[in-house]
């Protein structure tokens, strides 16, 4: 007989009698993950269960335990430099690990002794899945993101709209284009207006939308933000809205946006950002990938402003805002079903309150009702 085996089920860590309250407060609070009730038959036996997507970690008690050396589980997670710096900045000491092509990774010991693995995969197959997880995402929300009021009415593209100079432009391409309101937009300020995206379903709902306002000086090209199907120093005008957080090698992309300017010609960003402290920075990526498994990073304001001056860009102009997420709403527009809220709200119910008081989380008894987090809108001139 061979056996067939389906899955990791659940991986079992022992910790010492009486440290279970430790345990929960290291895996529960500073690791994040989300503790599961066990069965009434092994209440008895103490310790505890834990779940992270669809592997359980069993922590269990024995005596006399002692550092596990070689033996350990290894986790996959998403931005590990990002790991890493919120792991030491809860004085968590770092195992640097022997290389693996296509890998990154690291280990740490718990307060228990036990040795935990984390790593994440770096190679082009890893890039390929990020693309298609975007593709797949936004092709079955296509019409929420054309439908979207903070998409479509934001202060945030209003201002974005005043910083276009009318009719002195007269190519512009507008980057990972989605519902296609900024197109939409400088449609009747500029000549010939490019709408790329990735996604061939969410073009089709731009373009419908477009073309419904009455525009007709749109093109629609469907493309990768990172390797853009255009000639150098053909556009005059680049914008790209709400969307580099879903992009896997961001210093492609805007080596990209750089290629395909003139020279004299200006970038318009806008997108999400991540606090500048490590604890808020991490607490915030890990947040939008629970919503959306298609994203990648929202970047720090001064991560931002390295990546464009690197480059060659001067950044003339920026500004911030703030941005209250309605919950439902937001979960609503991703699909999530019920039990995937619960997790979210769970995650941030169990923040610090450092995490929540800057997030400025409202509740309503057992419901998070929104939470605030920030935008940039940037000018920068090639």
């Amino acid at each position: 007989m061979m056996i067939h085996f389906m899955r990791i089920d659940h991986i079992q860590i022992c910790i010492p009698k009486g440290a279970e309250e430790e345990a929960r407060h290291f895996y529960g609070n500073i690791i994040g993950l989300k503790e599961i009730p066990k069965p009434e038959s092994l209440l008895k036996n103490g310790g505890m269960w834990f779940r992270t997507g669809e592997i359980e970690l069993h922590i269990g008690i024995e005596e006399g335990i002692q550092a596990q050396g070689k033996r350990h589980p290894a986790f996959e997670v998403l931005d590990i430099e990002g790991v890493r710096k919120y792991l030491n900045g809860h004085g968590v000491k770092i195992q640097e690990e022997k290389s693996i092509p296509g890998v990154k990774r690291f280990s740490f010991f718990d307060p228990f002794h036990n040795r935990i693995e984390l790593l994440e995969k770096v190679a082009q197959q890893q890039e390929a899945q990020i693309k298609l997880d975007v593709q797949t995402q936004f092709a079955k929300h296509a019409q929420n993101y054309v439908q979207s009021e903070s998409h479509a009415k934001g202060q945030d593209l209003f201002k974005l709209l005043s910083m276009v100079p009318a009719g002195k432009i007269s190519s512009a391409l507008d980057i990972a284009t989605g519902g296609g309101h900024v197109a939409n937009g400088l449609a009747p300020l500029v000549h010939k207006v490019t709408a790329l995206d990735l996604t061939s379903e969410i073009l089709k709902a731009a373009q419908s939308f477009i073309q419904q306002q009455g525009h007709s000086n749109v093109e629609f090209v469907q493309g990768d933000a990172e390797k853009l199907p255009f000639p150098s120093a053909c556009f005059e005008l680049v914008t790209c809205r709400i969307a580099p957080h879903h992009f896997p090698q961001i210093e492609l992309f805007v080596q990209e946006v750089y290629r395909v300017l003139k020279r004299g010609g200006q970038f318009l960003l806008i997108d999400n950002v991540a606090p500048e402290k490590e604890e808020l920075d991490y607490f915030y990526n890990q947040l939008e990938k629970m919503r959306d498994y298609s994203h990648v990073r929202a970047w720090k304001k001064t991560e931002w402003l390295n990546m464009l001056e690197s480059q060659g860009f001067r950044v003339e102009e920026w500004y911030r805002y703030e941005k209250r997420f309605d919950f439902q709403s937001w979960t609503d527009r991703m699909g999530l079903d019920q039990e995937q809220k619960e997790k979210i709200f769970h995650y941030m119910r169990i923040a610090s309150l450092e995490v929540q008081e800057h997030f400025k989380m409202e509740v309503s008894g057992e419901q998070v009702d929104s939470f605030q987090a920030e935008s940039i809108i940037l000018r920068a001139v090639k």
